[in-house]
């Protein structure tokens, strides 16, 4: 719905696609909310305030002061946490790489009861001193899911991106709380 009074759009009604990739924003990392942007714009570089010089300075800096280039891999391409849920939406645009994980050579760090013998990054050093490089696939058993919406739910996005579901009611609502339609009472 517009306004053209204001000429500025009141509402939009939405399916399950649209939201999931509106929600799927919140679970992306500060790192690929910095890089994304950046990246993606055909006009100039998009810059999040001092989230941009703070991501700069990490892609700037040599690995020496590092310690391992697996650290630098996680503060420019952190992991979203949420991936299992995002992958498989219509509208998915982080572009890290799906998670892998990795296992030291040594069989006696995985056999052990210890818990620092996986890494999501490949190289990263284990405590007994190797390089974590051991692909491991995961169970596929792994919880899959569609996104984060029903499939049959609709919701009402309003212009400052509130999301709330569509509901008998809800737009009326909306249009009284935005003087668009002040006479009706909703009984």
């Amino acid at each position: 719905m517009v306004d053209r009074e204001r000429n500025k759009v009141v509402y939009a009604e939405a399916g399950k696609d649209f939201v999931d990739a509106l929600f799927s924003f919140l679970t992306f990392p500060l790192g690929t909310i910095t890089r994304l942007p950046a990246k993606q714009s055909n006009i100039e570089a998009v810059t999040i305030g001092s989230l941009s010089s703070l991501y700069r300075s990490v892609a700037n800096l040599d690995e020496q002061y590092l310690w391992t280039h697996a650290c630098k891999e996680m503060l420019l391409k952190p992991r979203n946490s949420m991936e299992a849920y995002c992958q498989n939406m219509k509208l998915n645009i982080d572009d890290t790489e799906p998670m892998k994980y990795f296992l030291c050579q040594n069989r006696s760090c995985y056999s052990s009861s210890r818990s620092d013998f996986l890494s999501t990054f490949r190289n990263q050093n284990c405590s007994c001193g190797r390089v974590m490089d051991r692909v491991v696939i995961p169970d596929s058993g792994l919880i899959q899911e569609n996104g984060y919406v029903k499939e049959t739910a609709t919701f009402i996005i309003c212009d400052d991106l509130y999301v709330m579901p569509n509901v008998i009611g809800t737009s009326v609502r909306l249009l009284q709380d935005l003087y668009v339609m002040p006479n009706v009472i909703i009984c």
